[in-house]
């Protein structure tokens, strides 16, 4: 049999000590708990405040490459721009340097030209087809004149131009024999229709 000699008084203090204690150790539990929290949240917000620095830094970088792409988008544009307008301005228009060429690589080595004339059948702004002695439906026609040492030569040349794309119906105007000093030549007259394909760039000598 134990006898408690402690009066009431001092065990009731004993017991609101441990209640004390006992809260307060409770309290520090919580502050921990809370402090803890409130570091791992500053830890997770400055993860998240980094990776937002990055991809502001990324979005920047991005912005940057379009701006720098841009021009060349708009260089692509203007590029576009001028082939289309011109094509557009040279799709009704012959193409004399490519005749001139064709011209130079099909007349024979005993031949040569003194003048050559072309008139094209587009119609001028506001006109009418402009007049060139050639059928409808062609672009336009050429007019040669030239010396040959022969007729032969002549007729090669005939037979020349009749081979070349975007020529037809070549013809002999005249071909007349006289002399250059004390050689007999051959002085001709000829013309050429030119066709479609003489616009678009199509013909070439074989």
């Amino acid at each position: 049999m134990r006898i408690n000699l402690l009066p009431p008084e001092i065990k009731e203090r004993q017991r609101a000590r441990q209640r004390v204690v006992a809260v307060f150790l409770v309290g520090l539990i919580v502050l921990g708990a809370l402090g803890a929290f409130y570091f791992l949240q500053l830890v997770r917000l400055g993860q998240v405040e980094r990776d937002l620095a990055d991809q502001r830094a990324a979005n920047a970088q991005l912005q940057q490459e379009i701006g720098e792409l841009r021009q060349f988008d708009e260089l692509e544009q203007s590029v576009q721009a001028s082939a289309s307008l011109l094509t557009a301005l040279l799709q009704d228009e012959v193409l004399w340097s490519g005749i001139l060429r064709d011209v130079s690589l099909v007349i024979p080595g005993s031949t040569w030209l003194t003048s050559l004339t072309g008139n094209t059948a587009a119609t001028p702004e506001g006109g009418e087809p402009a007049p060139t002695g050639a059928p409808s439906g062609l672009a336009g026609q050429i007019t040669l004149a030239g010396m040959a040492f022969d007729h032969r030569s002549v007729a090669l040349w005939l037979t020349r131009l009749e081979d070349v794309s975007g020529f037809a119906n070549p013809w002999l105007t005249n071909s007349t024999k006289t002399l250059i000093g004390d050689r007999e030549a051959v002085q001709f007259s000829s013309s050429v229709d030119l066709t479609p394909d003489a616009l678009s760039g199509f013909g070439g000598a074989p």
